[in-house]
């Protein structure tokens, strides 16, 4: 039987709603449309309330890796010293751009799997002068969320500028960019925000404006150049560059959605939805990779068992049940899965997930009681 219906729990892309679907299918319009400039200025508007900011919101067309190279190249100076946290795959591309962009790079490494220790940046901080530090909230390979409000709360004692990039983060998890110091949030559109992949959202503080505003060398990009790009953000009507029409009306309309269930019931839903899905993993005896009390509510990285191929595992749940999730990445490569639950996933996701993935382990030798995640989660998503 052919059936195209999948089923997809991965961290990103996510499921879009069917109005963002319906909000790319109209007529192209004119990018200097008046009808598009104001869509454009509503999409930049909500930005700011999803990032709960009074910065500066920008919206390229680029993943959140233009993003983050963004950010950089508009801070960091030849010479300059940024000092750069990281505690998996991701958060070592911030060592990599600054290097790209003049400056130089100092590591504070964690292990993948433990949080960010906000003491250890503090010391960091108080032993050297730096330009900036750059921090993931969550790291996708391995699903640890980083304590970004406290390691703000330090920053805000010095005159480092504070950079932070959740992109699988907020939109399901508390971001709460100038109460906690940020001065450059950065995110993708692909994620909890629910919105097909192709643009990067930024916010700068003022004192990250400043310090773009007083360089002394210019910017080592052009397209990357925010002094660019900010007329168009101050007036859509503008032109630079031509911003990608069909994207911006989707990310208008997923970002209606989220702000319409509201930003405290949408992390609390997350929150509920990742403890089902950890607590039915764990009942089956994968174990969650991440420290406990440090996990993200926008995925979970399950440990692949022993005698189990992941490989085999995840193409046998979506060969024969349609339910795609993904691979470890890096040096968790064959030893996690990663399982998507934020933007659109509903309870049901999850009980056709785990529901899969117990059929498949049971297909591949590994002893279980059928239904016993399931079981766990549904205790958790009665009230979602």
């Amino acid at each position: 039987m052919s059936d195209e219906r999948e089923l997809l729990m991965i961290p990103g892309p996510t499921t879009v709603s069917p109005r963002v679907l319906r909000a790319m299918a109209q007529p192209m319009l004119s990018h200097v449309s008046r009808e598009f400039v104001e869509a454009f200025k509503e999409t930049l508007n909500l930005t700011k309330q999803l990032f709960l900011t009074e910065g500066k919101p920008f919206i390229l067309a680029g993943s959140g890796t233009l993003g983050m190279e963004a950010a950089m190249a508009n801070i960091v100076e030849p010479g300059d010293k940024v000092l750069c946290v990281e505690n998996g795959f991701f958060g070592e591309k911030f060592k990599d751009i600054v290097k790209a962009h003049g400056g130089e790079a100092d590591q504070l490494t964690f292990e993948w799997g433990d949080p960010v220790s906000a003491e250890l940046v503090k010391e960091k901080l108080e032993g050297k002068a730096y330009k900036a530090v750059t921090v993931e909230h969550v790291d996708t390979s391995t699903g640890i969320a980083n304590p970004i409000d406290e390691i703000g709360a330090i920053v805000r004692n010095s005159d480092t500028l504070y950079v932070v990039d959740t992109v699988c983060g907020i939109g399901a998890m508390p971001v709460k960019t100038d109460e906690w110091n940020i001065d450059v949030c950065l995110t993708g559109s692909q994620k909890a925000i629910a919105a097909p992949p192709g643009l990067t959202l930024l916010t700068f503080s003022s004192d990250a404006w400043r310090a773009v505003e007083s360089r002394r060398t210019p910017v080592r990009s052009y397209y990357a150049d925010l002094k660019r790009w900010l007329p168009v953000m101050e007036d859509p009507g503008r032109y630079f560059a031509t911003p990608s029409v069909t994207l911006v009306l989707a990310l208008r309309e997923a970002l209606r959605i989220v702000l319409e269930e509201g930003l405290e019931k949408r992390w609390a839903r997350h929150k509920t939805i990742a403890e089902a899905v950890r607590h039915g993993v764990e009942s089956i005896g994968l174990g969650n990779f991440p420290r406990e009390g440090y996990r993200a509510n926008t995925l979970t990285v399950p440990r692949t068992p022993e005698g189990i191929s992941e490989p085999e595992l995840r193409n046998r749940m979506n060969e024969k049940y349609k339910v795609i999730i993904a691979g470890g990445l890096g040096r968790l490569a064959g030893k996690t899965s990663r399982i998507g639950h934020m933007a659109c996933v509903q309870a049901s996701d999850v009980v056709a997930t785990l529901s899969a993935l117990e059929m498949t382990l049971l297909s591949l030798g590994h002893k279980l009681e059928p239904g016993t995640a399931v079981g766990e989660a549904e205790k958790r998503l009665v009230n979602v």
